[in-house]
């Protein structure tokens, strides 16, 4: 039993093997991407496990996104119009208190007035190396370019 578990552990190393980071080619020491955590995108060069961990934050983040999409929708029948940031802020004071923490701490980037067939919010340096994005009402992935021409409208 022993011997199946080296054995094991052997391919798993050969398959995952020792990768080391690439380095940057113009002299820098600073990695490629941002160094803003908040941003929950794959980041090339940031290694296996750095970009799983990714992942698991994306997933969290992405229902974070659902949940204040949600706010805002019920907002905006209720009062027939699309709510400014504050009065999205007032109502996550009641209810919403992790929501409000992520956009006070920016990790959520949230217009003033934001547009019903527009850009509602979107992740933290979005707009530098994509990330998550509510268009028109649609929570998505978004690359630097799309948010480029979303923030452009």
């Amino acid at each position: 039993m022993r011997s199946y578990l080296i054995i094991g552990l052997a391919f798993l190393a050969a398959v995952v093997g020792c990768k080391k980071v690439a380095q940057p080619t113009d002299g820098t020491s600073t990695p490629t991407f941002p160094v803003d955590d908040r941003n929950t995108n794959y980041r090339p060069g940031a290694g296996v496990l750095k970009n799983t961990v990714q992942a698991g934050k994306r997933t969290a983040a992405m229902h974070d996104y659902e949940q204040l999409k949600t706010i805002v929708f019920a907002m905006e029948l209720e009062n027939n119009r699309m709510p400014t940031k504050e009065e999205i802020r007032t109502e996550l004071a009641g209810n919403g208190q992790n929501l409000l923490t992520l956009i006070d701490k920016g990790s959520i980037i949230m217009p003033d007035k934001p547009l019903k067939d527009g850009l509602w919010y979107y992740e933290v340096d979005a707009e530098k190396v994509g990330g998550i994005v509510v268009y028109k009402g649609n929570i998505s992935r978004a690359t630097a370019d799309d948010m480029k021409k979303y923030l452009g409208q």
